[in-house]
């Protein structure tokens, strides 16, 4: 990390960076902005940063009795700071029921997942699932998050945070048969279970509804199995890594 004194443009560079994680996820929590600023920025202590940021005005808290944590959040100059990088920042928005429960604990597993794949994969880009769906006119099947790696591998993300049925599984299949073999969206999708018993339940369903294709098509793992940087994929447990040197067409 580079010491001294900022310039401004040094400054104001690390202000878009706090601001382009908040619009990915629409939010994030105290922990997960340190988080960012230590593992993706590089600093050492985060917190100076995070404050000047808030003291800017850049983002601001919101408080729900039932949650521990505080959220943060975009404000309008805030988004100023990426309207000139980011075209559907005009699409970002927050509201309470983006922070709800259920919404919270699936929020939290993709940015998770975000920080443990980061350190994995070489990606160049991730956009999330409000950010796809803002361009559709009509709804369809969104993933969580869809992610490009520096070789032009387009990943769906399906993050679970709990039962699946057979029958939404079998939609799935579906689906991504057609988004991948005929529409050419995604190469592979990454299903990421919040837990063991999830993660098999949608492993048994999964290879007993179509198991040609989802063994060639579908990567699952839970989250102890993504921090040792394992998954199941092709029939066996295997690295991420090996699992991603897949030869593959990049989609179109």
């Amino acid at each position: 990390m580079k010491r001294g004194r900022l310039t401004k443009e040094e400054q104001l560079h690390r202000f878009k960076q706090i601001a382009w994680f908040v619009f990915t996820f629409r939010y994030a929590t105290r922990s997960q902005l340190d988080a960012f600023a230590q593992s993706v920025i590089g600093l050492k202590y985060p917190q100076w940063l995070i404050e000047y940021t808030i003291e800017r005005g850049f983002i601001t808290e919101y408080k729900k009795p039932e949650f521990r944590s505080k959220i943060y959040h975009l404000t309008k100059k805030g988004k100023l700071l990426l309207k000139d990088e980011e075209p559907n920042i005009i699409h970002y928005h927050f509201e309470n029921r983006h922070a709800g429960i259920n919404t919270f604990s699936h929020h939290n597993l993709v940015v998770e997942s975000y920080f443990l794949l980061i350190k994995r994969l070489e990606i160049s880009k991730w956009i999330c699932e409000w950010a796809l769906r803002a361009n559709l006119r009509r709804r369809e099947k969104i993933p969580d998050g869809l992610i490009i790696l520096h070789n032009d591998t387009k990943i769906a993300l399906e993050a679970e945070t709990s039962y699946k049925t057979r029958s939404a599984l079998k939609t799935w299949v579906v689906l991504y048969r057609y988004d991948i073999e005929k529409a050419k969206k995604y190469d592979i999708v990454l299903v990421i279970a919040q837990d063991m018993h999830t993660y098999e339940s949608i492993r048994y369903k999964l290879y007993s509804i179509a198991p040609e294709f989802c063994g060639s098509n579908f990567i699952l793992t839970e989250l102890n199995m993504l921090r040792e940087g394992l998954c199941f994929y092709k029939g066996n447990i295997t690295t991420l890594a090996e699992a991603f040197k897949r030869p593959c067409t990049p989609a179109l």
